[in-house]
């Protein structure tokens, strides 16, 4: 009975939508008709499973969730470490900066990319003053631009992530492992980072979801010449108005992200971690 009004909260945020999502994507897309005259049908899922365009998008999509993740994971744990060694003043100074992008949120982030990359921007314009470049260079509309956009956008989770798993090492433990011969490296690959497993688990699997919902930063650094999966559920829910084949691959990308939950979970759980 206590947990009544949250787990009605719960499901009227959460399963009802769900649920209206997996019914739509039965349907027949005709806008003429009414609800309750619509027709039921898989072609949807046929059609989403048997097209090579959107296996292909597929794909790209998760392609892009493990390089951002990986690229978050190693600057995310460089990052973490200097904050976690750093003085009280300089602690808190970096942790300032890491939070900064959180507080702008992701549209304000992505027009700062545009305008840095932009024909004209200033990165163009110092790689030409270096003499790297000999005419502007048009970095947006690339995949490596839209990788730098997401890793900046999503370290901050990745790097407070590890930074309270450091955080719960005691401190006499690398001293510990000094005093049994091990140097400062080898104590940090064989102690550090395993006792920070967890945090590492829990960063990527939120920068993990994040990269496969996102929206406005493809959208906006790629100028529309990377399509992933959130851009493809805008383009036949709004332009195209397949709202019924825009719930498809709405629920199959829930379906993947819970999926990857679960495959970090049983990973967390057969290394012996905990995520903290």
């Amino acid at each position: 009975m206590l947990l009544s009004p949250a787990l009605a909260v719960y499901g009227i945020i959460f399963l009802l939508p769900a649920l209206l999502l997996m019914v739509i994507s039965f349907q027949v897309n005709a806008p003429e008709l009414y609800l309750w005259e619509r027709v039921y049908s898989p072609e949807n899922y046929r059609r989403f499973y048997t097209d090579p365009y959107f296996l292909k998008v597929i794909g790209k999509t998760l392609a892009y969730c493990v390089v951002v993740v990986l690229a978050t994971l190693v600057v995310g744990y460089l990052l973490a470490w200097s904050i976690y060694k750093a003085r009280s003043f300089a602690k808190t100074t970096l942790i300032t900066l890491v939070l900064t992008p959180l507080f702008s949120g992701a549209l304000l982030q992505s027009l700062g990319w545009y305008l840095l990359l932009a024909r004209y921007g200033p990165i163009n314009a110092g790689l030409r003053a270096l003499g790297w470049l000999d005419k502007p260079f048009n970095f947006l509309g690339t995949d490596a631009a839209v990788m730098i956009a997401l890793v900046h956008a999503f370290l901050p989770f990745m790097v407070l992530s590890i930074l309270n798993s450091l955080r719960t090492i005691p401190a006499n433990l690398p001293d510990a492992a000094a005093s049994l011969g091990a140097g400062s490296w080898s104590a940090f690959i064989r102690v550090t980072v395993p006792l920070t497993k967890g945090g590492m688990i829990a960063g990527s699997g939120l920068v993990f979801g994040m990269t496969l919902g996102s929206f406005a930063t493809p959208g906006i650094v790629g100028q529309g010449k990377i399509q992933l999966l959130a851009q493809i559920i805008y383009q036949q829910a709004i332009q195209v108005f397949d709202w019924p084949f825009a719930a498809v691959i709405s629920l199959n990308l829930l379906a993947m992200l819970g999926m990857i939950s679960a495959l970090l979970a049983l990973l967390t759980r057969r290394t012996g971690g905990e995520v903290r």
